[in-house]
C-alpha cells in the first residue's frame, strides 16, 4: 500500500483540486511550498505559517521544502537524523520536501565555471546569474566531476571533498526524515547540444532506477516517499520519453524541472502545456522552480498540483511585494507618502497592519523588518490565490 495517499475532490478541465494525505497530515492541491533552504525560511518563524493571523488564512501552510546539498554539508544529516530528523530539529509538524542537491552541485560548477566530466571536457554555460547568488563567498577550488557512479564535488563552505550517489542521496534524504524525496538527477547546461541532453536523461533514468531499487527495500520502514524528475529544457520528444520511463517510478508522485530558468515565457507555457498532458493522472504533479502568481495559475490549467520557489521570499527581501496588477517596487517614490495596505484585498499581517508608506521607509532604511513582511506577504499572496482558487473550483 502506497504511503501517500491522492484522492480527488474535484476537476474541471485540465485544473484538478486533490486530497494529499501522508504521515497523518491531509492537504489539498494545489498548493505552494515556501523554501526554507537550511532548515528556515529566511526572516520567518515558522510557525507564522500555522497562525492565520499572519497569514490571513484559515487553511495552514502544512508543506514546506528544504534543501539536502546544504543541510548535509551543515549541520549535517547525520546530526539531524540525531535530533529527530528536520522536523524536531526545526520544531515544524507539517510536511517537509526535500530536493536531491543534484541542481546545486550542477550549478555549484557553473559558478566557478570548473565543471567538468570524466572525459575532463570543461562544460560553458550561459546561465542567468541570479541563480548563482546563493553560493558563499570562497577561495576554495570547487570543482565538479560527473561520472556513471555519481557525482564528485568540493564543498563551497571549506573545500572538503564529497560524492553523491543516487544510493547515499536517498539515505541523506531519509536522515534528514522528509516526507516527499527527490531522485538525484543530471542537470544539462542551458547550452548543450540534443546529443549531451539525451545523454544525461538516459543517465538520470539509470539512476532513478537504482534510487527506487535501494529505496524500495526500505520503503515500509522510513516515513518519506520518493518522486523520479523529469526535465530536458524545451526537447518535447525527450521530456516525452522521460515521463513514459519514469512513469513506472512514479509510485506516489512525479516531479518537474528546467521550465523557468531563464526561458521565454512563451517557451515556459510551451513546455508545461506539453509535459503536463502526458504525466499520470492519478499521481500528484510537481512543478519545481515556479514561483510568480501568472506561472502557478499557467500552470494549474495545465494540469499541476505542488510548486516551489525561492522568488517570494527573494523578492521580499529586495522590497518587492506580489499583487493583483503587478509587483510592487517599495522604493519607488509615490510610496513614501502612501498610507494604503499593500494590498487591500490582501489579509494578511503585512496588509492588515502597516501602510506602503510604512514598509517603504523600513525597506529604504535597510531595516529587517522591511524585508520580513514583504517575505511573509508574498508567501501569503500565493497560498490564499491557491486557497481562493481551491475554494472557488469546489463550489462549483
Amino acid at each position: 500500500m502506497n504511503k501517500l495517499q491522492f484522492k480527488i475532490l474535484k476537476k474541471k478541465w485540465n485544473a484538478r483540486v486533490w486530497q494529499i494525505t501522508l504521515n497523518g497530515i491531509k492537504l489539498t492541491t494545489p498548493v505552494f511550498m515556501p523554501v526554507g533552504t537550511k532548515a528556515t525560511i529566511k526572516g520567518l518563524i515558522l510557525d507564522m505559517l500555522k497562525d492565520p493571523k499572519y497569514t490571513g488564512s484559515k487553511t495552514p501552510i502544512n508543506l514546506i521544502l528544504a534543501n539536502t546539498f546544504h543541510l548535509y554539508l551543515r549541520p549535517g544529516d547525520k546530526l539531524i537524523r540525531k535530533a529527530g530528523g528536520l522536523h524536531e530539529f526545526e520544531n515544524r509538524d507539517g510536511l517537509i520536501l526535500t530536493d536531491s542537491g543534484g541542481f546545486q552541485v550542477f550549478s555549484l560548477g557553473l559558478s566557478k565555471k570548473s565543471v567538468k566530466s570524466e572525459s575532463q571536457r570543461s562544460i560553458k554555460s550561459k546561465w542567468p546569474d541570479d541563480l548563482m547568488t546563493w553560493w558563499p563567498s570562497t577561495k576554495h577550488d570547487v570543482q565538479i566531476k560527473l561520472t556513471e557512479q555519481g557525482v564528485h564535488f568540493n564543498s563551497p563552505y571549506d573545500g572538503s571533498k564529497h560524492f553523491f550517489t543516487p544510493e547515499n542521496v536517498v539515505d541523506i534524504q531519509c536522515n534528514l526524515g522528509s516526507d516527499i524525496m527527490m531522485v538525484l538527477d543530471v542537470c544539462s547546461p542551458a547550452d548543450a547540444n540534443k546529443k549531451t541532453i539525451e545523454e544525461h536523461m538516459h543517465m538520470t533514468h539509470r539512476r532513478a532506477k537504482r534510487a527506487f531499487d535501494h529505496f524500495q527495500k526500505k520503503y515500509d520502514k522510513e516515513r518519506g516517499v520518493l518522486f523520479p524528475i523529469v526535465q530536458w529544457w524545451a526537447h518535447k520528444d525527450l521530456r516525452s520519453q522521460s515521463i513514459k520511463f519514469l512513469s513506472e517510478y512514479a509510485r506516489d508522485g512525479i516531479a518537474v524541472w528546467w521550465v523557468s530558468v531563464g526561458e521565454e515565457k512563451k517557451l515556459i507555457q510551451e513546455i508545461v502545456k506539453h509535459t503536463g498532458s502526458e504525466l499520470p493522472e492519478d499521481k500528484p504533479r510537481y512543478l519545481m522552480g515556479v514561483g510568480t502568481p501568472e506561472d502557478i495559475l499557467h500552470a494549474i490549467e495545465n494540469g499541476f498540483d505542488m510548486f516551489d520557489c525561492v522568488l517570494p521570499t527573494r523578492l521580499g527581501r529586495h522590497g518587492i511585494a506580489f499583487s493583483s496588477k503587478w509587483n510592487l517596487k517599495m522604493t519607488n517614490a509615490k510610496y513614501k507618502a502612501d498610507f494604503t495596505p499593500l494590498v487591500k484585498t490582501c489579509t494578511c499581517f503585512a496588509c492588515t497592519h502597516f501602510t506602503k508608506a510604512y514598509i517603504s521607509h523600513l525597506i529604504r532604511e535597510n531595516e529587517m523588518l522591511g524585508g520580513i513582511l514583504l517575505s511573509l506577504h508574498n508567501i501569503a499572496y500565493l497560498h490564499n490565490m491557491l486557497e481562493n482558487r481551491k475554494a472557488k473550483m469546489l463550489r462549483k
